[in-house]
């Protein structure tokens, strides 16, 4: 491979995240590492039929106190998680909540796909009882951009700014979209990652295609029913070497590699052969300069249902077929749900808090694995020493990504060539 290809190291210095685990990160990773079953029935409106679903929802959250109250009310759920996981990694950081000043400007990538949608469900219930006197302005909120341009204004980012709206893989491109920037110069420091919030749509929709588990996924489970709907936000502050020494701090780690493909095989089915998925962690790894063997732990994208884990779980035996063993695998979508457009930039922060405390979080809600999938799986939390972590995520449309972690910024040995 030409070392121009290689990706450079990025530093990741803040994490901030909010998941029905907790209202931090460290609540959350707590939460996550000890497996604890927070699924529960949405409290939401919702058809009678539905309202047994058991989903992953966040618990009640602080207003922040730049917020006065009747604003923070009329926001939609998905921008005030982004704002409570923006704050916590700005502040993990050690950066001004208010970046006007900063010099070089600081950018924003993020990842969404409802937005403001409960909102408009809001709207659309006060509309049949008295179209006349239905609030318009709810509808305002529903653009995902509005999770984009709060963020801007409230923390005067004057860097790049980026909006994904490719579902399950969305934060995850926003992340890549980030290190690019930095890569090229656009930018030194950025946030980026995802919001999602629960409403009528994700639930219905996913439960209408007979996709939802309603007491809670079971990945790589033989009898695995599907999907746990959840909700959530993480941000992580990213910096190229340069600011990180010039700013004297310690990352919480690194960002060694990054790829993205797509198949567009089908609008919802994986492609069973999971060519372009293999491909993309293929990539990511060769820019990593690392081999399969390298990989201590993956975090599968893992949804709990048929067709996604039986493919992952060839994508994954293929990358590693001239290997000696698989590296330890677990999804955690039973601890935080199936976030959507956050679900890469959470599962990207928990591979970061893996390599930092050297614990593999556990694959819940599994009893019985399939043998299908021949994965090593992890069955409970596991303490051990952590360098190097992948994190994968698909999406509909074929949208395949991978990303690297390391706990440093050295490269241990070149890549071999992969075929």
């Amino acid at each position: 491979m030409n070392p121009a290809h290689y990706f450079q190291p990025v530093a990741v210095t803040g994490i901030g995240m909010i998941t029905a685990q907790g209202n931090t990160a460290d609540e959350s990773w707590r939460g996550i590492r000890s497996a604890a079953d927070v699924i529960r029935p949405w409290d939401g409106p919702l058809p009678a039929a539905l309202r047994n679903i058991k989903v992953a929802a966040c618990e009640a959250f602080p207003r922040p106190l730049d917020f006065p109250d009747r604003l923070w009310r009329r926001l939609s759920r998905t921008q005030q998680l982004a704002c409570i996981s923006t704050d916590e990694a700005l502040q993990n950081a050690e950066l001004p909540n208010c970046q006007i000043s900063t010099d070089p400007p600081m950018g924003c990538f993020v990842a969404t796909t409802v937005c403001g949608m409960d909102l408009s469900e809001r709207f659309y219930q006060q509309y049949r009882l008295n179209a006349d006197a239905a609030d318009i302005d709810l509808m305002r909120r529903m653009q995902p951009y509005e999770v984009l341009s709060l963020l801007y204004r409230r923390h005067g980012f004057s860097g790049p700014g980026y909006m994904n709206l490719t579902t399950c893989v969305g934060s995850a491109m926003a992340i890549g979209a980030a290190c690019d920037a930095i890569h090229t110069g656009r930018c030194e420091l950025a946030i980026a990652g995802g919001a999602e919030s629960l409403c009528q749509l994700l639930i219905a929709g996913f439960n209408s295609l007979r996709l939802v588990a309603p007491d809670g996924c079971r990945p790589f489970d033989r009898n695995r029913p599907g999907i746990t709907v959840g909700e959530g936000s993480a941000m992580l502050v990213l910096e190229s070497m340069q600011s990180v020494r010039r700013r004297g701090v310690n990352p919480i780690g690194y960002i060694k590699g990054f790829s993205a493909t797509c198949d567009a095989y089908h609008i919802t089915k994986p492609e069973p052969a999971a060519m372009q998925a293999v491909r993309a962690i293929r990539q990511a790894l060769q820019k990593a300069r690392l081999t399969p063997q390298h990989l201590d732990y993956i975090n599968a994208h893992g949804t709990g249902t048929h067709d996604n884990d039986a493919t992952e779980a060839v994508a994954i035996a293929q990358v590693f077929e001239s290997s000696p063993a698989i590296a330890p695998v677990s999804s955690t979508k039973r601890l935080t749900g199936h976030t959507f457009g956050a679900a890469g930039a959470i599962e990207a922060a928990i591979c970061l808090l893996a390599l930092r405390h050297g614990v593999l979080p556990p694959n819940a809600g599994s009893v019985d694995p399939d043998p299908q999938c021949h994965l090593p799986l992890v069955r409970t939390a596991t303490s051990k020493p952590i360098t190097t972590a992948l994190s994968c995520n698909l999406a509909f449309g074929g949208n395949n990504t991978a990303l690297v972690f390391s706990r440093d910024a050295q490269v241990a040995t070149a890549a071999e060539e992969f075929a």
